[in-house]
C-alpha cells in the first residue's frame, strides 16, 4: 500500500510538473500577445497624434493637411518628428500616471525605445505634384468632375496655343517691316542739286516708340495705385535646393489634364491679383507672382501686362485683317503719305506699319479695360473694337470707349495664361506663396514647404521588462 501511495505521489508530482510547465507557457505567451497588442495600439495612437499635429494655418489658408516636421523651424530631418512619435508613445504606455492614483502594477512594463521614419510623402515632392494631388482631391470634394464652368477658358487657352498668341510672330513681323521701311533710299535732289532725305514721317512710329516703357503700365493701371511689396525670392523653395522625399505612398497618381484644371480653379480662388488682392499676403499680385516670378509685385504686374499686350495686339491684327473698312482706312492714310512724301512703294510697307501700331493701340486700351475691372473677347468683332485710327496712332485712350461688355474680365485671362505655363514651374511658384503668408503667423517664422509631409512609413521598437523587444512597421497620412 505504502508503494503504491509512492507511485502516485511520483506520478502526480510529474503530472504537476507538466501542467506548471504548460500553464507558464500559456502565460508567457499570452504576456507576449498582450505586450504585442500594446504595442500596436500605442503606435497607432502615437501615429495618430502626430498627423493632428497638422499646420493649422495651412489648414485655414490654404485647405491643405500637411504636417510641419520643421514645427515652425528650418529642420529638414526627421529628427522632430522621430521624437513625437516617441514621446507620444512613452505616454501612451504609461497612462496609469494619468488617470489612475496610487500604486498600480504594470505587469507588462513596456517602454518606447526608438522610431525610425523609413519614408514619406513630402508636399513638394514632384515639384509639387504631391501637393496638387491635394488640392484636387480637396476642390474634387467640393465642386465634384463637373468642368462645365470651365468651358470657355480652356477654349480661350487652346486659341491663345493654337494660334501662337504668346508668340513673337507680331513682333518679328513689325521689325521685319520697319527694317523694309528704313531700307527704302527717300534720298532727293532739291534745284540746287543737294541731297536731302525725306522723312517718311509714319504715323505709327508714335505707337512704337512706346512699346514696352514704364509709361504704358502707368497708362494702363492711371485708375488704381500699383503695389511696391518686394521679397527676396532667395529665401523661398523655387529658388533653394529643395528636399525631395519619395513621393507618393499610398498608390496615388499625378493630377490627369482634367484634374490639373481643378488645381488651376483651386489657385485662382486661393491667390489674390491685381483685380482681387488679398490681405496680408506676403505679394499683393499672387496670380502675378505664380506667371512670372519677379522679387516685385510691380515687376510681376510689368511682366503680365506685356504677354496681355502680346495676346491682345496678334488677336486684334487678326480682327483688322478682316475689316474691309479698316483696312481701306489703313490704306488711305498709307496712299496719302507715300504720295506726300512722292515714294508710292512705301504704300505697301506704311499700310502693315499703320494697321500693327493700330492693333498695338487697341491692345494697349484692352488692357486698360480688364485692369479696370472690365471685360475684353479673344476675338474682336466691329461692336467690340474701341480705337478709332485717329485716336490709335496717338495712343489716346482717353475718348476710347471703356468695357467692351463682353468676353473675360482680367482673372479669364490670368486663367488663361495659367492653362498655357509649365506645371512643375508654377506649382513650385505656388508653394513660394504659401511659405510667404504662412511665415507671418505665430510660431511658423521657419516654415518651409518642403519639410510639409502628408504620409509617412516608421519602424518602431519597444522593449518590455524582461529585455525582450517588440518592432513593427506602420504607414500612415491624409488619405482615404
Amino acid at each position: 500500500m505504502a508503494r503504491l501511495k509512492g507511485e502516485i505521489t511520483v506520478f502526480l508530482s510529474l503530472v504537476l510538473v507538466i501542467l506548471i510547465s504548460v500553464l507558464f507557457t500559456v502565460i508567457e505567451a499570452a504576456r507576449s500577445h498582450a505586450a504585442a497588442f500594446q504595442t500596436e495600439c500605442v503606435a497607432d495612437m502615437a501615429m495618430q497624434s502626430v498627423l493632428a499635429e497638422y499646420n493649422r494655418e495651412l489648414l485655414e489658408q490654404y485647405d491643405l493637411l500637411f504636417t510641419d516636421i520643421g514645427y515652425g523651424t528650418e529642420e529638414s530631418g526627421y529628427v522632430l518628428l522621430e521624437r513625437h512619435l516617441l514621446d507620444y508613445m512613452e505616454e501612451n504606455f504609461h497612462m496609469e500616471e494619468t488617470f489612475f492614483s496610487g500604486e498600480i502594477r504594470d505587469l507588462l512594463c513596456l517602454s518606447a525605445v526608438s522610431a525610425v521614419i523609413t519614408e514619406a510623402a513630402g508636399a513638394a515632392d514632384g515639384d509639387g505634384m504631391v501637393l496638387e494631388r491635394a488640392a484636387v482631391d480637396y476642390m474634387r470634394d467640393r465642386y465634384g468632375m463637373e468642368l462645365s464652368y470651365m468651358t470657355e477658358i480652356c477654349a480661350m487657352a487652346d486659341t491663345v496655343r493654337e494660334e501662337n498668341f504668346l508668340g513673337t510672330a507680331m513682333e518679328e513681323k513689325r521689325l521685319e517691316n520697319e527694317r523694309k521701311i528704313d531700307s527704302v533710299d527717300t534720298t532727293v535732289k532739291d534745284e540746287d542739286g543737294k541731297k536731302h532725305k525725306i522723312p517718311v514721317n509714319n504715323p505709327a512710329d508714335n505707337v512704337n516708340s512706346r512699346r514696352g516703357s514704364s509709361g504704358i503700365l502707368k497708362m494702363v493701371t492711371e485708375k488704381k495705385g500699383i503695389s511696391e511689396k518686394e521679397i527676396d525670392s532667395n529665401d523661398y523653395l523655387s529658388h533653394r535646393t529643395c528636399r525631395e522625399r519619395d513621393g507618393f505612398l499610398f498608390g496615388e497618381t499625378e493630377a490627369t489634364a482634367a484634374e490639373d484644371l481643378l488645381f488651376q480653379k483651386y489657385l485662382m480662388e486661393k491667390c489674390g491679383n491685381y483685380t482681387q488682392e488679398k490681405g496680408g499676403a506676403g505679394l499683393t499680385y499672387e496670380m502675378e507672382y505664380l506667371l512670372a516670378g519677379k522679387n516685385t509685385d510691380r515687376e510681376n504686374l510689368r511682366s503680365v501686362v506685356n504677354r496681355l499686350l502680346i495676346i491682345r495686339e496678334a488677336a486684334n491684327f487678326v480682327y483688322l485683317l478682316s475689316d474691309s473698312g479698316k483696312m481701306a482706312e489703313a490704306e488711305g492714310l498709307a496712299v496719302t503719305l507715300s504720295a506726300v512724301i512722292l515714294f508710292p512703294e512705301l504704300k505697301d510697307l506704311v499700310k502693315l506699319s499703320i494697321l500693327i501700331g493700330w492693333a498695338y493701340a487697341e491692345s494697349v486700351n484692352d488692357v486698360r479695360i480688364l485692369l479696370s475691372g472690365g471685360r475684353v473677347p479673344l476675338l474682336k468683332s466691329s461692336s467690340s473694337w474701341r480705337m478709332d485710327l485717329k485716336n490709335a496712332m496717338k495712343l489716346r485712350l482717353d475718348d476710347a470707349q471703356e468695357d467692351c461688355g463682353e468676353g473675360f474680365t482680367y482673372e479669364g485671362y490670368l486663367h488663361a495664361l495659367l492653362a498655357v505655363m509649365n506645371r512643375q514651374e508654377r506649382n513650385m511658384r505656388f508653394m513660394d506663396i504659401v511659405e510667404m503668408n504662412i511665415r507671418q503667423t505665430e510660431g511658423n517664422r521657419g516654415f518651409r514647404m518642403d519639410n510639409c509631409i502628408q504620409a509617412f512609413t516608421a519602424e518602431l521598437y519597444t522593449c518590455g521588462i524582461d529585455g525582450q523587444t517588440y518592432m513593427l512597421t506602420r504607414r500612415t497620412g491624409y488619405i482615404k
